[in-house]
């Protein structure tokens, strides 16, 4: 019987490597440290999972921690702790990570803890009660926290209906339904070979990792529904405001709209011109808003950007008695973008910003860790701190002046607030 070769694709300190089984494995080599971070990414998350099984992805994110057939829960933990590691997990609206941070020789050790909480958690009844409970606890967490919630609310207000709007921590209602046979389904559903990707920055032998990844990982074959919905179609017509009335000291609120997909070549107008907007202290908004108005503490923007579809957020915290004060300010700023761009200072200095937090990201490993898969996952391909600053380059300030134009419009005005106030107090 023939045995199948992996795929191997190496440039510079960057290597690629695609099991025969469908597992693709990326590592960045950092010589300078001795740590490395390796994180299992898993196509998963809200917009995959069943209309009612809300919540779910993130559930067995819990779940998995919960104890395998070779370990206790404490053990899981333990095996990386013991080894001054750090061990975690995440659920996003596309995707689960589970994640290490261990010294380089500790690889193998941080390999195998990984694939045995993905491959062989027992998924034991009683622990799963007992999570609900905890799961539930953060739900609640959430709802007390205006300007997380703001956040929520916002998010499922611009994607209306789609699973992308579905809250990712689900409601108490959806996490109590949950059995045994419901994250088992998941699993197998979700975590399938096509869907896993293995990305490690550090100190890393990237042949070590590949030949740790290939005899000891294995999941189920790709199930050929995908369950994976584009967006819908926005219109002027569907519901822009959304405000949730509280009895707190200020009113948090959320404003802007749908944006580009991370496959766009847009992308790279749309980090400079969220840069300029709303990205630090020199930022438009934050001199606009705090140093001139004195109207917030915290105001910034920040983009998601996703398989099909993006969103930039503008956030702010203020008086009950400026709420729309603030919104017309944050209006007026995304309406000059739109009318009269930017000035080449600037574009000059938002350039030189981004350049900046770039090349001091690459010296974490959690942070490359995360780029890499992100690069993997969304664009099948790589892309050079360099080649990132050449697109960041090539960037013009017409560009920024059309994105403005189609982020701004009032069809794509969103906007959502919790606090002590009501719908009728606010208007776009």
């Amino acid at each position: 019987m023939e045995t199948l070769s992996p795929l191997r694709e190496t440039t510079d300190c960057y290597q690629r490597t695609v099991l025969p089984n469908g597992i693709r494995i990326v590592s960045e080599y950092m010589p300078y440290i001795r740590s490395i971070t390796i994180g299992v990414w898993v196509l998963s998350g809200t917009r995959f999972e069943p209309i009612d099984k809300s919540g779910i992805a993130h559930f067995v994110e819990h779940a998995l921690f919960k104890g395998t057939e070779n370990r206790t829960a404490y053990q899981i933990a333990q095996s990386i702790e013991s080894l001054g590691g750090y061990l975690n997990a995440f659920t996003g609206r596309e995707l689960n990570c589970f994640f290490a941070r261990v010294m380089d020789n500790n690889l193998s050790a941080a390999v195998e803890v990984l694939g045995d909480i993905l491959q062989y958690s027992r998924f034991d009844s009683q622990e799963i009660e007992k999570e609900k409970m905890v799961v539930i606890e953060e739900i609640h967490a959430l709802e007390d926290s205006p300007e997380e919630l703001c956040g929520e609310l916002y998010s499922s207000l611009i994607w209306n209906s789609h699973p992308l709007g579905k809250p990712i921590l689900g409601s108490p209602a959806s996490i109590s339904a949950f059995e045994q046979k419901d994250l088992v389904e998941y699993l197998r559903q979700r975590y399938t070979n096509q869907n896993i990707f293995v990305t490690v920055a550090g100190h890393v032998n990237h042949d070590e990792l590949v030949e740790l990844v290939r005899n000891q990982y294995n999941f189920p074959p790709q199930n050929t529904n995908k369950n994976l919905d584009l967006i819908p179609t926005t219109s002027s017509g569907n519901k822009r405001k959304w405000v949730q009335s509280r009895d707190i000291s200020q009113v948090h609120l959320c404003l802007g709209g749908l944006s580009v997909p991370c496959t766009s070549t847009s992308k790279y107008t749309l980090f400079l011109l969220n840069g300029i907007l709303g990205g630090g202290m020199t930022s438009r908004l934050f001199q606009k808003v705090r140093e001139e108005a004195g109207l917030a503490y915290s105001i910034f923007s920040d983009v998601d950007l996703y398989l099909d579809s993006g969103q930039l957020c503008i956030s702010a915290g203020v008086d009950p008695a400026d709420p729309q004060h603030t919104i017309d300010l944050i209006l007026q700023e995304c309406r000059m973008l739109q009318k009269n761009g930017i000035t080449k200072d600037e574009l000059k200095d938002i350039r030189s910003q981004l350049t900046g937090s770039l090349y001091l990201s690459i010296e974490e490993t959690g942070s490359v860790m995360n780029r890499l898969a992100r690069m993997e996952i969304y664009e099948n391909s790589y892309c050079s701190i360099s080649d990132t600053i050449k697109r960041l380059q090539n960037v013009t300030i017409d560009d920024i002046i059309e994105l403005a134009e189609k982020l701004f419009a009032d069809d794509n005005i969103y906007l959502t607030a919790v606090g002590p106030i009501s719908e009728g107090d606010l208007s776009l």
